[in-house]
């Protein structure tokens, strides 16, 4: 059973995709522009953003966390009692049967869902009717001490990609029978670059910026309490999800409105020129599978205030300084301290070493791999 030569089709699951933005999201529609001059690519996506998308029906996150529907809501609410993060749960379950009505139309090489157990529930079900294999990217790492990954592990991907070398060792060692492969991911530099027009801010300088979304592991209120400790400068948050209002109402309260703004819901495209507007950029998450708002900012030449771990020394590196963000002093210290620094062209330099084009060719090796192995493994059914 030989296969005539074709571009390999590929079919990317990620409901959240033209509704919300996050790593995950940002990571689909950056690599599947990477790979769709070698791949036949095809993203099942709430919204149209790109001729790569085609739409299914579902109940996005976004939309769920912003409804004012009061079934909704209340769903949402009795929910929130059994899982963290219910919008997403939601998601899952309407995405469910138009994800698997979709792959069952079409005729895919390998399936790659990104959307954590929906996807892969419905890539195992279309995987076991069809025989094509799976390829899954663990966004989340070992966040929640390894809960998540645990579970996506149970869907046994015929390929596991790893954001970081220490997750890779812990796969290993729990899953010594998985396929694992570390990829990093990469940052866009033609869209993140220093030369973008910045946003115009009243704020008074230095600005620190924060890019993300306004979930507990986020840790947000940490870096409010950390900038209300500074005499000068003030704080931009770009965010988006549940309680903002709340998180607003906090960062007025304690480093007032003058020196505090908060942005809801900016456009990725618009991204960049709020990188560029500011001096320096923080994130003190709790935990990070990879961390690619570090990249962005770097690739706009801003340095870095992150949380002291193996994963963000890594992508930092001597483009700024980690430090214990929970301690609220030592948090403002180091805050302070890089704004008076002169880190030169050490951030953009850094996260030069992070590109998409070198994460796009060994995904595009993985996906040949795949296929050839899926190939061998019919033709001996056959």
């Amino acid at each position: 059973m030989n296969q005539a030569k074709h571009k390999p089709k590929i079919v990317i699951i990620h409901p959240a995709v033209g509704d919300s933005l996050g790593g995950s999201q940002i990571f689909v529609l950056e690599l599947a522009e990477k790979l769709k001059d070698r791949c036949d690519i095809t993203i099942l996506s709430s919204e149209k953003i790109n001729n790569l998308c085609k739409p299914i029906y579902c109940l996005p996150r976004g939309k769920l966390i912003k409804t004012e529907n009061p079934f909704l809501k209340l769903l949402v609410k009795i929910l929130r009692n059994f899982a963290t993060t219910p919008e997403i749960v939601i998601e899952h379950f309407t995405a469910l049967f138009p994800v698997l009505f979709e792959l069952l139309k079409g005729d895919y090489d390998v399936v790659f869902p990104n959307n954590d157990w929906g996807g892969l529930l419905a890539a195992s079900i279309y995987r076991k009717i069809k025989r094509k294999p799976i390829l899954f990217t663990e966004h989340l790492g070992i966040m929640y001490d390894g809960k998540i990954a645990k579970r996506n592990l149970k869907f046994k991907p015929d390929k596991y990609i790893a954001l970081s070398e220490e997750f890779i060792d812990w796969v290993k060692t729990n899953y010594p029978d998985c396929d694992v492969e570390y990829i990093p991911n990469g940052v866009n530099t033609e869209r993140f670059n220093p030369k973008i027009k910045q946003a115009i801010l009243d704020l008074p300088k230095p600005i620190i910026l924060t890019v993300a979304g306004n979930y507990e592991c986020k840790r947000l209120d940490l870096i409010i309490k950390a900038v209300s400790k500074l005499d000068k400068g003030s704080l931009l948050l770009v965010t988006s999800g549940p309680n903002t209002d709340e998180l607003e109402n906090k960062g007025k309260t304690l480093i007032g409105e003058d020196r505090f703004k908060l942005l809801k819901n900016i456009s990725y495209q618009d991204i960049p020129s709020y990188y560029n507007a500011c001096d320096i950029f923080t994130l003190p998450s709790e935990q990070e599978s990879f961390g690619l708002v570090y990249l962005e900012a770097m690739a706009c030449n801003k340095p870095v205030v992150a949380p002291d771990d193996a994963r963000r020394q890594k992508i930092v590196d001597n483009a700024g300084i980690l430090c214990d963000v929970t301690n609220i002093e030592e948090y403002a210290d180091t805050l302070k301290k890089v704004i008076e620094t002169d880190f030169g062209d050490s951030p953009v330099s850094q996260a030069s070493k992070f590109s998409w084009e070198v994460c796009a060719e060994k995904y595009y090796q993985v996906i040949q791999s795949l296929i050839s192995s899926s190939l061998k493994e019919n033709d001996k059914k056959c």
